[in-house]
């Protein structure tokens, strides 16, 4: 696999997701003008007792297909809290950075300048459910490797040795801590 994505490659990932959530946009109105129709029918006292229930069920299941194909959805779906969690909620995940990204940033601890090694976002969402609707702030923190072994205590040096000799999948963020 090439070290760099082609320019026809990231093309074609924007054209899908951008197809991928009109879909999604139109099966959740689709759902949704369903269940408004219905709810108006109830309202006229012209709801049928056997069509409204099934129309109002295939309805709302149109609206969580549409939530689970939107990218954007599923991206916060991602990023989910528990149920219980209302409101403001803090947020820390990080990933690591690998040489083969062509990042160049300074590191927070010791200044030097790197190319891999630890990146840390801290998130402020206002979530409903525990999942995020909006997201109100995003700042991202940049280690080396050195201060990333020594700075955090759940990095270990066979993580570094990940960090110095990437293999080719790619690493996705994991949720390092939540703040309450």
């Amino acid at each position: 696999m090439p070290a760099k994505e082609s320019e026809s490659h990231r093309l074609a990932t924007v054209v899908s997701e951008l197809l991928y959530a009109v879909a999604g946009w139109m099966l959740v109105g689709l759902g949704v003008l369903g269940i408004v129709v219905q709810i108006g029918y109830a309202i006229e006292g012209l709801a049928d007792p056997v069509l409204t229930p099934a129309v109002v069920l295939i309805s709302s299941a149109l609206v969580l297909f549409g939530v689970f194909v939107n990218p954007r959805f599923r991206r916060r779906l991602d990023r989910r809290h528990s149920l219980t969690r209302l409101g403001r909620v803090r947020s820390v995940d990080e990933r690591v950075l690998h040489a083969s990204e062509g990042w160049t940033e300074r590191c927070v601890s010791c200044g030097s300048r790197l190319n891999q090694g630890l990146v840390r976002r801290y998130r402020e969402e206002i979530c409903l459910a525990g999942i995020p609707v909006v997201t109100t702030s995003v700042e991202h923190n940049h280690y080396c490797v050195d201060c990333a072994t020594t700075e955090f205590p759940g990095l270990t040096r066979s993580d570094a040795a990940a960090i110095e000799s990437p293999d080719e999948s790619k690493e996705t963020a994991r949720p390092a801590t939540e703040r309450h």
